[in-house]
């Protein structure tokens, strides 16, 4: 099932590309010469996922034979298998009722996505190329030197809460050591239990006009900010290699205003190919402070898959936009109370919202909104 979850998709060309719209540059279907996976970045990935590696991976073979390492591994498969309960909903939703978008459109933007590329995958399997962002570091590739059983427990508490609840909480604590750098080890830890492998993990950042490029030892960046990283990986078994780009930066109004670079990369993806989804983003595109990015995702998706929590519904123009519902809303959970939305919970109210029968986001009822282009 977690095959299926994890569908095959057609990776985007990195930065010897750059200068081309970033979602419409693509590695060749047949390029299978790319898909040569990274031992070293792949068996990390997997010990820190607690699953098994072989024995010419020397001494992370050894780590797996420990006390600490088989109970490390005994905690991620329970984790791992709360999920497991859920995933074939995921994959029927994404089959059903996302299939014209997983069809037309190449590339996934998920703004204050941060370390959840899980979500983005399940539901968005036929994407090149995924661009996320969020304010946790982005960090390194994973790296296993002399774990203990804080340092397993320390991944198990960061996957555990996107597993459970289908949001991280409280990733400032997780993140905030010397074993998880930011969310890059998170992005392999979960591929490795995809069964996804890692071809190559860089750095890379933005030039002023948006053109992407791999950085290189020496390189000065003016724009700090315009940073990122990139995780190139593939399904066995395809023949196509997947792209995911993650940046920390702000992303309200100031934040994109420094960030020159980044907002000239978003407005160059295509409209007729992007779709953007947003979930458990703390209302924050309901204030004036964020308009910018909630009006860079109107005008640059073909769809927009969201829960309440995102743009608000008055937001969807009915010319433009055809909005589907999914589960229940009333109003949003104690914490955003200030949100109330009152055209979204009269439009669940007097329409006929389809079921949505897995939760996501914040309330235990959950909602979603598919917004498609007209």
């Amino acid at each position: 099932m977690l095959g299926v979850l994890f569908a095959c998709c057609q990776g985007a060309a990195s930065s010897g590309n750059a200068g081309k719209n970033a979602s419409q540059v693509r590695i060749a279907s047949n390029d299978s010469a790319k898909l040569v996976p990274d031992k070293a970045l792949n068996d990390a990935s997997c010990v820190l996922a607690g699953l098994p590696v072989d024995k010419a991976s020397g001494k992370l073979y050894a780590l797996t034979r420990t006390k600490e390492w088989k109970n490390h591994a005994r905690y991620m498969d329970q984790i791992w298998n709360v999920f497991r309960q859920t995933a074939p909903r995921l994959v029927a939703f994404s089959q059903t009722e996302l299939e014209d978008i997983n069809t037309r459109c190449h590339t996934l933007f998920y703004p204050f996505g941060g370390p959840d590329f899980l979500f983005a995958n399940a539901f968005f399997p036929e994407m090149d190329t995924y661009v996320l962002i969020g304010l946790e570091p982005a960090g390194t590739a994973p790296k296993v030197k002399h774990p203990s059983a804080e340092t397993y427990r320390l991944y198990q508490n960061a996957v555990s809460n996107v597993l459970n609840l289908s949001f991280f909480n409280d990733m400032d604590k997780e993140l905030a050591n010397d074993t998880i750098d930011g969310v890059v080890p998170i992005y392999s830890l979960l591929m490795a239990r995809g069964n996804r492998k890692i071809v190559s993990i860089q750095e890379v950042w933005l030039s002023e006009t948006g053109d992407l490029f791999e950085r290189k030892e020496g390189d000065t960046i003016r724009n700090t900010c315009s940073a990122g990283m990139e995780v190139r990986f593939f399904r066995p078994g395809a023949s196509r290699l997947q792209t995911l780009y993650y940046f920390c930066t702000d992303i309200s109004n100031e934040g994109l205003q420094a960030n020159r670079p980044l907002q000239a990369f978003m407005d160059r993806f295509d409209a007729e190919t992007t779709a953007t989804f947003v979930k458990s983003a703390s209302y924050l595109m309901h204030e004036p402070a964020f308009s910018r990015i909630r009006e860079t995702i109107l005008q640059k998706s073909s769809a927009v898959v969201q829960d309440d929590s995102s743009i608000p519904l008055s937001c969807f123009d009915p010319e433009v936009w055809s909005v589907t519902l999914y589960g229940t809303f009333y109003k949003p959970i104690s914490t955003f109370s200030q949100y109330l939305q009152p055209e979204l919970r009269d439009a669940y109210q007097l329409g006929d919202p389809k079921p949505l029968n897995f939760r996501i986001g914040y309330a235990r009822q959950s909602n979603l909104q598919v917004a498609r282009r007209k």
